[in-house]
């Protein structure tokens, strides 16, 4: 007997695949996959570090991005990167992290969100960033490189 013609162009299987590779959210892009497209190489897939090389980028994401002055120096920590020295979890770390200038507004914010919830496990906290933030916080720092960006970085509260 023979088979009725389906009224899919692909079999099942290849649907199925299809709808796997398909991006989810409709075109807004997902932190953990900016995160490990641009980030995890240095910072490890966990956003751990590398003691001595590249800092944990764990809680103090959530700390900044409480503050205003952390929103800014977040934004164009990633949007201009950071040149010089900064301590994170009491250890010191001297170098330069390469501006991620090429990732949109929506990735900058999708980014840091995913990071400000600690990869995403902890929905509550801090106000998320959108696109619109990102886009107003690189007019007002418009031209800054890693120097002037690692100055805005607020001082934390012991």
């Amino acid at each position: 007997m023979p088979r009725a013609a389906s009224r899919h162009p692909f079999p099942p299987l290849f649907c199925g695949a299809a709808l796997l590779a398909a991006p989810i959210g409709h075109g807004a892009p997902a932190g953990a996959d900016v995160f490990s497209a641009h980030c995890a190489v240095c910072h490890g897939l966990k956003a751990e570090g590398i003691p001595g090389s590249f800092p944990p980028l764990g809680g103090q994401i959530k700390t900044f991005s409480a503050l205003p002055a952390g929103r800014d120096y977040l934004v164009m920590a990633v949007s201009a990167g950071l040149i010089g020295g900064l301590t994170v979890a009491g250890a010191s770390y001297q170098g330069a992290m390469p501006p991620q200038n090429m990732l949109s507004e929506a990735q900058v914010a999708a980014v840091l969100n995913y990071l400000a919830s600690g990869l995403g496990k902890d929905k509550s906290g801090t106000r998320a960033f959108d696109a619109a933030e990102v886009t107003a916080v690189r007019a007002r720092h418009a031209g800054i490189t890693g120097p002037a960006a690692l100055a805005l970085r607020p001082a934390l509260p012991d």
